[in-house]
């Protein structure tokens, strides 16, 4: 059988259950639908998610990184970085899976 991982702590033998825990960390839905609408850059990330903290969004964005989900775009313009956080190719196919399970948890389940 195969383990699944997305951080060096933690191995799933399912992969169903690895995707829920992903999905299931604060702000990981929403940083992702977020950058399905447009590739964003950190600060403006941090404001679009009220209530969230720098710290957070930064370990978030690094677990979406390191499973090459999210990636961060960085250019040189006149000596100057600028950097935008964008979603992958798998970010995209993810994102699909994120609307999916949005719509059908509005349609199915009693949310306060």
């Amino acid at each position: 059988m195969n383990d699944f991982q997305f951080t060096s702590e933690e191995i799933y033998t399912c992969p169903a259950e690895a995707l829920a825990n992903l999905l299931g960390r604060k702000w990981v839905p929403q940083i992702i639908e977020t950058l399905a609408i447009q590739d964003t850059r950190f600060l403006e990330l941090v404001r679009q998610l009220d209530g969230s903290t720098p710290k957070m969004i930064k370990q978030q964005l690094d677990l979406l990184i390191a499973n090459e989900i999210v990636k961060n775009e960085k250019i040189t313009i006149q000596n100057t970085v600028e950097s935008t956080y964008q979603l992958t190719t798998k970010g995209r196919e993810l994102f699909q899976i994120v609307k999916q399970m949005k719509h059908w948890g509005q349609i199915n389940l009693i949310c306060h």
